[in-house]
């Protein structure tokens, strides 16, 4: 081969393989030696990639190499001195600092993404130590006072400031991957309704808008994931929605997001996500829309035979099924009570144990939500499934639990326990007098509401 010829293909392999690579240097004055390392994030866990010893002059210097994942990564210099930075499109990223104040001290020699990525960073911090100084003064006056709505409207202020300033720094990066970093971290404002619910649904529909899901490498942000789940959980609106009203509107706005342009990694990495919190719920609307999508195949807990058994007993429980009708004897009467019997609009069925935490915060709470309901058309059937008569009596009078209370220690071949397939406690099943099922609320609040909509 032509000596000319091989230099000339030598120098661009070398020139590939440096613009490939990513290199980290911190220039760390007033260095006492300590070692340096850095890590990566797999959610919101930090993973170690590399560690060094700074040179004669408190130069530290990481490669990184091709494949590694684009992303936020975090460097600890001794002990507890920390910042988080990000790579994506730089060759060389370089900074300057002081080893008494790292993080404090920082700044950015080369690379533009980090210094907007910083700016964000200590925009963040200021609104951080701002809103907490104004929730330390809130505890000192009443709600109702006037100090105390100018410190919530201050708080608003703050909010929108840092909301408007991070999209400001956002919009500056040429870097897709930049922004999205930013704006995943940044609450919408764009609410122009005055009701909570509809306010919601508001923030909701802006939640994606600039951030680039077409990037598989926003997979490796932190803040990803749970901003899918902050995404849905917004939709709940807890007080105002039965649970039916719920799952609808999550598997409604779930769609919206995989409708989204997205990279199959980021949808995968959606689904997955979901289905492995959403499996064990009753939020079924959810769970259909999961399955609907083929990615939902590689989740895990899609696949094994809990989750398909489950799936098939509770599709006989879901709304518009009817209930199994049952007797049972009620503690303190002599009569056997007929499910099917009962002269009430709705009455809830719900299966606990006292040896449940949930249960235990859960069933004085619908006793209450019973109380204000009874005259109305409502009753409470309070299936107990323990095996210790003695702690089951000892609840239900010290709670004055005087609603229709049974004891059915757990028994897989019981028929009422494999009539409502009682795999958890508390669970709950609202059933009409005609015996059908009209909702599967997972919280006291959620028959609460149910009630309010259809017992004026």
């Amino acid at each position: 081969m032509n000596i000319k010829l091989f230099a000339t293909i030598a120098s661009a392999l070398i020139l590939n393989i440096g613009l490939a690579q990513t290199t980290i240097i911190i220039n760390l004055k007033q260095s006492i030696g300590t070692k340096a390392k850095l890590y990566t994030y797999h959610g919101k866990k930090t993973v170690a990639v590399d560690s060094c010893r700074p040179s004669a002059n408190g130069k530290y210097q990481f490669i990184l190499d091709k494949n590694a994942p684009k992303g936020i990564y975090k460097i600890v210099i001794g002990k507890g001195r920390s910042f988080d930075f990000i790579v994506s499109n730089d060759s060389a990223i370089v900074f300057d600092t002081y080893s008494f104040a790292v993080e404090d001290s920082l700044k950015v020699i080369s690379s533009n993404n980090n210094k907007i990525f910083l700016g964000y960073q200590k925009l963040k911090q200021r609104t951080e130590q701002q809103l907490w100084h104004i929730e330390s003064l809130k505890k000192y006056y009443e709600p109702s006072s006037m100090f105390y709505q100018m410190l919530n409207n201050e708080q608003k202020n703050i909010e929108l400031n840092r909301y408007i300033k991070g999209k400001e720094l956002a919009s500056k990066s040429n870097d897709n991957l930049v922004a999205s970093a930013i704006l995943l971290d940044l609450t919408p404002m764009v609410t122009t309704s005055t009701e909570e619910c509809a306010a919601k649904r508001e923030q909701a529909d802006a939640w994606w808008k600039g951030i680039d899901l077409t990037n598989p490498n926003i997979v490796n942000l932190p803040r990803f994931i749970p901003r899918v789940w902050d995404y849905l959980e917004l939709l709940l609106c807890e007080g105002e929605y039965t649970m039916e009203e719920q799952d609808s509107l999550i598997a409604e706005y779930l769609n919206k997001l995989l409708e989204l342009p997205a990279h199959d990694l980021v949808k995968e990495t959606i689904i997955n996500s979901l289905c492995n919190g959403f499996a064990d719920t009753d939020y079924f609307k959810v769970i259909e829309t999961l399955m609907h999508y083929k990615k939902a195949n590689t989740c895990q807990a899609f696949s094994n035979i809990e989750f398909r058994t489950r799936q098939m007993l509770e599709s006989e429980l879901l709304t518009g099924k009817k209930a199994y009708d049952f007797k049972v004897k009620l503690t303190g009467e002599r009569k056997r009570f007929k499910l099917s019997k009962t002269n009430s609009k709705y009455t809830l069925v719900v299966f606990w144990s006292v040896w449940c935490p949930h249960c235990i915060e859960s069933v004085p709470e619908i006793y209450q939500i019973y109380k204000n309901f009874a005259n109305k058309g409502f009753d409470v059937v309070a299936i107990c499934i323990d095996e210790e008569k003695d702690a089951y009596l000892d609840f239900i009078t010290k709670n004055n639990l005087n609603w229709k209370n049974a004891l059915v220690p757990y028994d897989e071949s019981n028929k009422i326990i494999l009539g409502y397939n009682v795999d958890e406690t508390p669970k709950m099943f609202l059933i009409d007098n005609q015996l059908n099922i009209v909702s599967r609320p997972s919280t006291p609040i959620q028959v609460k509401v149910f009630l309010e909509k259809h017992l004026k």
